[in-house]
């Protein structure tokens, strides 16, 4: 599908996917492979090197294509950085990510084109996604057309969980993406809800489109942070900054008459991250930040006064976080408990497991 050679000075590629690499060059290959797969070859690959001790070509790396080439950075420039960099490099109409552990379905690009052809060139393409530690085995690999949205229609779906996507692995014109200035970092730590704020800002596009399949593969894995993180002073900055974000744009004309339920789904979403983080700690997380966080939101809340919302907001804070204090403040208890009475408890509840028959009560104390 290629009207050009790569070397022709008129050459302008379709696509332009940029890889963001950091010192795991195994996975980085078979992320390449799966854009070099793809059945639709009217693209160019620029990775992005950030790991220093190391200089990638497509030599070490073990793939020679003229459409895919290395930029080394001279320093590490940091995820976001990074991206916006690569974004600023790319040749293409349309631009988009992807991470070094992730990997292309094989008629990602086709099916994004055919929409776009479709559909007269949105200014943005999402589709929808597949998690897992390994690439699924059966693949079908069909080339589909998505649904066609006005930005409210999307971004009430999207805050519904109706629409599942990685904000980072949409393609956008890139006009467009640069016009809104690529992807800001959020917070103060490794920038959580930077992807997702780029579809919240979809909310004000006159139309884009949504793959409902899913063509990109998110790989879960013990380096990849955002599945595995515990660092909730990292998650609660950056919700503070993208709930600041988000508000302003759910207050544009467009959205306005959503802006309470909008509001509501997205203080919903974020509570409910943390509450994962914190489980993902053990909770090991202290008393204190939770409460600290919950003074946080609640400023974020008081922005849905003299809606209904308000106090669904209310009682929703109120039921998790009565589900998170308990363990956390049990954790406490057990750190302080004496070896003996840690024993002594156990044995109690081992006799009573067993002659009580069918009990599936939680356990008051682990004696761990």
């Amino acid at each position: 599908m290629t009207t050009k050679n790569v070397g022709d000075s008129e050459y302008r590629p379709f696509f332009s996917i940029g890889v963001m690499t950091y010192n795991r060059w195994e996975m980085l290959k078979e992320t390449i492979n799966s854009i070099l797969w793809q059945t639709f070859t009217d693209f160019e690959v620029i990775v992005g090197n950030d790991y220093t001790k190391e200089t990638l070509s497509s030599k070490s790396v073990g793939i020679e294509d003229p459409r895919v080439r290395f930029v080394n950075h001279h320093h590490n420039l940091g995820e976001m950085q990074n991206m916006n960099s690569l974004m600023q490099m790319s040749n293409g109409k349309y631009f988009t990510w992807l991470a070094d552990d992730d990997m292309y379905m094989p008629t990602f690009l086709e099916s994004v084109h055919a929409s776009l052809v479709e559909f007269d060139f949105p200014h943005s393409v999402f589709t929808s996604y597949v998690s897992g530690a390994t690439f699924p085995d059966q693949i079908e690999n069909p080339v589909l057309v998505g649904n066609l949205m006005i930005g409210r229609q999307f971004l009430q779906q999207y805050l519904n969980r109706k629409v599942l996507l990685q904000g980072y692995s949409g393609v956008f014109d890139i006009d467009y993406i640069r016009g809104i200035g690529g992807i800001i970092r959020l917070g103060k730590g490794f920038g959580p809800y930077s992807d997702n704020l780029l579809a919240i800002k979809s909310g004000l596009l006159e139309k884009l489109v949504y793959i409902d399949a899913p063509l990109f593969f998110f790989r879960t894995h013990e380096q990849s942070i955002s599945w595995v993180s515990t660092d909730l002073d990292s998650y609660v900055s950056a919700q503070d900054d993208f709930l600041h974000s988000s508000t302003k744009i759910f207050r544009n004309n467009l959205l306005l008459n959503d802006f309470h339920s909008n509001l509501f789904l997205l203080l919903t979403w974020c509570i409910g991250d943390v509450a994962v983080v914190i489980g993902r700690s053990g909770y090991l997380i202290t008393r204190k930040q939770v409460l600290e966080y919950i003074v946080l939101i609640k400023k974020h809340v008081n922005l849905l006064k003299g809606s209904d919302y308000y106090w669904k907001a209310i009682d929703y804070i109120v039921k998790m976080f009565a589900k998170l204090v308990w363990p956390i403040s049990r954790q406490a208890l057990l750190r302080l408990m004496p070896n003996w009475i840690k024993h002594l408890a156990k044995s109690v509840r081992n006799k009573w497991h067993s002659t009580v028959q069918g009990n599936t009560g939680s356990d008051a104390f682990t004696g761990d």
